[in-house]
């Protein structure tokens, strides 16, 4: 190879190798935007979703999206608030979570930003949506969402909050703006919270209510491994339930598969909460419960 070619060669191989090692200093230097997951009622089947994550990327293209769930029962506020802090708990601290089940949407009830006690942002209406969450992670600080600046560009719709307000303040909050700027600090003391319902005892009898039925049928109940009364139900016994004037009974199991196919079981899920199951089977269906249904169990 005649010397003058050589010695381009090397001066582009050397070029290209500062480039690269440009590219890779700046991609290292860049900073990670936090993961926005969204949480609502909506659905799949109309363009809600889709609009939401539209009005989150136009104004962060850089914005990295996972959806937790779409699918929770509409209008059921109850059910969201359970949904989302069994769907959040793994996330890391600076998250950024859009949650929305909002039957109330454009009437008084507030808009708001919270910062829980691990460092995560949830971005919701003020209707107790975050009551579980709260429950579970703390409360740091909350701010009402009063700041237009920060909104969709355009008329914000009294029927949309989700893609003109919810979604445009957590793009910004993920950019990097100050959440001191997104809204008015808001006191704890003036946030709608669900009423706490806990497990009872009364003559031997342990009253719980139903939180979820999941896509199987598994029937979760509000009574966690934790609980004072949870020593009560010993593994391998046979609890009585009643529900209404209905009676069933099944073990206290580890798992599904401790029992035979199509038998009713009680075992504590890997969320910590007991539930009330059927193996390969609906335990929803045979008991006829919905959430919010009192079961009363008997060891």
């Amino acid at each position: 190879m005649p010397t003058s070619r050589f010695i381009g060669h090397l001066g582009f191989t050397a070029l290209v190798i500062a480039m690269l090692g440009i590219f890779t200093s700046t991609s290292r230097s860049a900073p990670v935007h936090p993961v926005i997951a969204l949480f609502t009622d909506y659905g799949w089947e109309d363009p809600y979703v889709a609009q939401l994550k539209g009005a989150i990327l136009t104004i962060d293209p850089n914005a990295r999206l996972v959806d937790l769930t779409h699918t929770v029962t509409p209008f059921n506020v109850a059910e969201g608030a359970y949904l989302l802090d069994q769907s959040s708990e793994e996330f890391p601290a600076g998250t950024i979570f859009v949650a929305v089940v909002d039957p109330q949407v454009g009437t008084e009830r507030d808009p708001i930003l919270v910062e829980t006690g691990k460092g995560k942002f949830y971005v919701g209406p003020d209707n107790g949506l975050l009551t579980n969450v709260i429950d579970r992670e703390g409360f740091s600080k909350a701010w009402k969402l009063d700041k237009p600046a920060y909104f969709r560009s355009g008329a914000t719709s009294h029927t949309f909050h989700g893609r003109d307000i919810f979604g445009p303040v957590a793009a910004h909050l993920a950019a990097g703006t100050d959440p001191d700027k997104l809204g008015t600090p808001l006191s704890s003391k003036l946030m709608t919270l669900l009423p706490v319902k806990d497990p009872s005892l009364a003559g031997g009898v342990i009253s719980v209510q139903v939180m979820h039925i999941d896509r199987y049928g598994n029937v979760v109940l509000n009574l966690r491994a934790t609980n004072d009364l949870a020593p009560k139900l010993k593994e391998g016994n046979l609890v009585k339930i009643s529900v209404g004037k209905e009676n069933y009974s099944g073990p206290l199991v580890k798992t599904y598969g401790d029992i035979e196919k199509g038998r009713l079981i009680l075992l504590y899920s890997s969320g910590g909460l007991l539930e009330i199951a059927k193996n390969q089977g609906s335990a929803a269906k045979e008991l006829n419960v919905q959430p919010g249904t009192v079961i009363f169990l008997r060891p």
